[in-house]
C-alpha cells in the first residue's frame, strides 16, 4: 500500500509541476482493465518531455527540475517492476504526457 501511494503521489506531483502557471491544470487518472491486465494512465496537459530527455527519464538522479534529487521516477519504475508491472510514457512537447502503468491481475 505504501509503495502504491508513493507511485501515484510521484506521478501526480510530476504532472502538476509540468504544467505552466499560465495554463489551467488538467490531470486525469484513468483505469482500464482487460482479462489479463490493469492499466493506470496518469495524463497531464503540461509541457511534455523533451525529446533529448526521453531515454533518461527513469534513470536515478536524472532531473530537469531545480529542486529534488531526481530519484522519483527511478523509484517508481523499481517499485512497479518489483510488483511484476511496467511503466512507459507517451509525451508531446508543449501538450502533455501520459504515464501508463501496466500490472498483471
Amino acid at each position: 500500500r505504501t509503495q502504491w501511494i508513493r507511485v501515484m503521489t510521484n506521478l501526480i506531483q510530476n504532472a502538476l509541476q509540468s504544467i505552466p502557471q499560465n495554463r489551467i491544470p488538467k490531470i486525469k487518472v484513468n483505469i482500464k482493465e482487460n482479462k489479463h491486465n490493469i492499466k493506470v494512465i496518469v495524463s497531464d496537459n503540461g509541457t511534455g518531455i523533451d525529446v533529448n530527455d526521453k531515454n533518461k527519464i527513469f534513470e536515478p538522479k536524472f532531473t530537469t527540475k531545480t529542486g529534488g534529487m531526481g530519484l522519483g521516477l527511478g523509484i517508481v519504475k523499481n517499485i512497479l517492476e518489483s510488483l511484476g508491472g511496467k511503466i512507459k510514457f507517451e509525451s508531446n512537447e508543449r501538450s502533455g504526457t501520459d504515464f501508463v502503468i501496466t500490472l498483471k491481475k
